[in-house]
């Protein structure tokens, strides 16, 4: 009985010393100066290891079961985009989805992009919610002083004796419930309109 559990305790150490086998079978063909493309310029290691550590979080954690349908593997079907932002020491990967090398639609579901924040060891600290908040807010523009009244509307310009001049629409009265008009001195961004 103790050879028994002395064996199973070596068979059980000795698995996790075990050399996986190689997932690529076949002779390697090295490209020559006529045959290599260029697919991404030289780049930080630490941005390549950001993006494998992104793509493989979103394949673990997808929570639809045939998004990789028809991929050879689940990264024939994604894209990254690497980028730095306002956090020093992490990098930004956008995943984006190309699932028409899978054979389909270019894009199997809305919004299908992912953003991590990942660090230069292929770590990733966080994702950005889904959907990802958007500031919808449009920057308030300058108002006026209480009590400033809009410029005059123009005359209408004289047509000549023979022919009648149109009617100019009266000039409207703001209410008490609309917004005062702009200021006409030029800001920042020029002047701006009523």
């Amino acid at each position: 009985m103790m050879k028994a559990c002395a064996l199973a305790i070596l068979a059980a150490m000795l698995w996790g010393c075990a050399v996986p086998t190689s997932a690529w079978k076949g002779e390697v063909q090295w490209p020559d100066e006529d045959s290599a493309q260029l697919l991404i310029p030289s780049f930080e290691a630490g941005a390549a290891l950001a993006a494998a550590g992104a793509i493989r979080e979103m394949v673990r954690s997808n929570p639809f079961p045939h998004l990789f349908a028809g991929c050879s593997s689940p990264e024939q079907g994604l894209n990254a985009a690497v980028f730095t932002g306002p956090t020093p020491g992490l990098y930004y990967v956008k995943i984006i989805q190309r699932f028409d090398r899978c054979g389909g639609p270019y894009v199997r579901v809305l919004d299908g992009w992912y953003l991590y924040a990942v660090t230069p060891q292929g770590e990733v600290v966080a994702e950005a919610p889904y959907p990802p908040e958007e500031d919808t807010s449009a920057a308030p523009s300058p108002t006026p002083p209480p009590g400033q009244t809009p410029p005059p509307a123009a005359p209408p310009p004289s047509t000549g004796a023979d022919t009648p001049a149109p009617a100019a629409p009266p000039p409207a009265e703001p209410s008490p419930t609309s917004p005062p008009p702009a200021s006409p001195e030029p800001g920042p961004a020029g002047p701006a309109l009523p």
